[in-house]
């Protein structure tokens, strides 16, 4: 079968509209698998009754069995990505979270279930590193951070959708039951399944419809990595690196927190059902994602247009200090209304923090190391966000009576947004002189 999108290397700014489609596939791909990574915060409840578990359990069910896979996978399949065929290995990847998911609704034992989370980690792991290494060979570099923005936007809607479509399929599933539907499938088996195919579905059609873009050659080097490059690219500006993925990794940690324990919290301090919290929740972070996603690089680009150099570093304090103020009172307020609009107005900075770090490898990073430098960045916030998080806040929160989940999410988001403000003031001279001297490659030849 011939491929029916071409991703061959733009030979102008008139880019095409091949290229976005594979984006918008690209795009897809990483909302989908991050439905299928957060389904099971709509599911505690009834995992929690079916086997026997804890919340420390449940956290280590949602969080670390993902991020230990995906986080130690990342860096590899980023390497993978610099090297090899980014198509296949996206459509490899995306089949076998695919599979998993799916497999989760009759898993019949606790130890089953964390055994396919591994394997949901281990295909996702590669997505993300690969597609911003194809982004950066299928659009000239005056598009580059918008494509590699509209991506990072439309995967950080998959949280969102999570809940509130998570929520409409649980509703829909209990009333197909109440209607006369027969099963032995409870309905979060049911719930699972009926992510999981629609995501296969995107992941086959990009397999069948995509071509591996051409790569990028910087002037001067060699079209492939040398041993031991990339560590000595950060060394030589190990400030500067890692001042950013620490601060990425705080960032992204607030995220990983509010979407792990929000539901639940709103669930326990206000007796809300799971559908209504997921209802509820789910369009104000889909707001709050777009806003901050799009908003920070956006706001970076105006800067730089007025001739700041540290925009980046200037934007995502901006977003640190926001997310600090909101999430140190918003998970603990009484008024649900009032909880929920800090917890979206942090939510948004967490995010926009995060993207704008990310979005800022298309600058900083070499074009042959873009994708190990992404790796990189998300290895750290899977290690805390994913790995770390989920269990820290539920620990804080057994400490004493007084304490609870929700303070325990407050205090924990407000620690990590202050460290992130805090390392992002510390590089900021650091990253205005890169800037002027733009980032240049350690080695090259010029």
């Amino acid at each position: 079968m011939h491929a029916l999108i071409s991703a061959d290397k733009p030979k102008s700014l008139g880019v095409g509209i091949r290229p976005w489609l594979v984006l918008a596939m690209l795009s897809a791909l990483y909302t989908f698998s991050l439905i299928d990574r957060n389904i099971l915060v709509l599911l505690i409840g009834p995992i929690k009754a079916q086997f026997q578990i804890n919340d420390v359990q449940i956290g280590l069910l949602v969080g670390t069995a993902f991020a230990v896979v995906y986080a130690f996978l990342g860096l590899p399949a980023g390497r993978l990505a610099d090297r090899g065929n980014r198509k296949l290995l996206i459509a490899a990847g995306a089949i076998i979270w695919c599979l998993c998911t799916i497999a989760s609704g009759f898993a019949g034992s606790y130890a089953i279930l964390v055994l396919l989370r591994l394997g949901l980690a281990a295909g996702e792991a590669v997505l993300t590193p690969a597609a911003h290494s194809m982004i950066g060979d299928l659009f000239p570099p005056e598009k580059r951070s918008l494509a590699a923005s509209l991506y990072m936007s439309a995967g950080l809607i998959g949280p969102p959708l999570a809940f509130s479509g998570g929520a409409l399929v649980i509703s829909s599933i209990e009333a197909a039951k109440v209607g006369g539907f027969q099963t032995d499938m409870q309905t979060w088996q049911l719930a699972l399944f009926a992510v999981g195919v629609p995501s296969l579905a995107v992941a086959v059609l990009f397999l069948l419809t995509t071509r591996e873009p051409q790569r990028t050659v910087e002037p001067g080097t060699p079209k492939s990595l040398v041993k031991g490059e990339v560590i000595r690219q950060i060394i030589s500006r190990k400030r500067l690196y890692s001042g950013l993925f620490l601060a990425c990794t705080f960032a992204g940690g607030c995220s990983y927190a509010l979407n792990y324990w929000v539901v639940e919290t709103l669930m326990r301090d206000f007796g809300w059902t799971a559908v209504k919290a997921g209802s509820t929740l789910g369009p104000i972070n889909l707001v709050a994602s777009v806003v901050g996603v799009m908003g920070a690089p956006w706001m970076t680009a105006r800067l730089k247009a007025r001739g700041r150099r540290d925009a980046v570093v200037l934007v995502c304090m901006g977003c640190m200090a926001t997310a600090f103020l909101s999430l140190a009172v918003g998970p603990i307020l009484p008024s649900a209304t009032l909880r929920l609009a800090l917890i979206g107005l942090g939510t948004a900075a967490a995010l926009g923090g995060t993207t704008n770090i990310v979005v800022s490898m298309q600058e900083v990073a070499p074009a042959r190391m873009r994708a190990t430098f992404v790796a990189l960045l998300f290895l750290g916030i899977t290690l805390l966000g994913a790995g770390a998080v989920p269990v820290l806040v539920p620990m804080i929160g057994e400490i004493s009576q007084s304490i609870g989940l929700s303070r325990g999410l407050a205090i924990v988001c407000a620690s990590l947004s202050g460290i992130g403000l805090l390392l992002l003031w510390w590089i900021r001279d650091a990253f205005e002189r890169e800037a002027i001297a733009g980032f240049p490659v350690v080695g090259a030849r010029i």
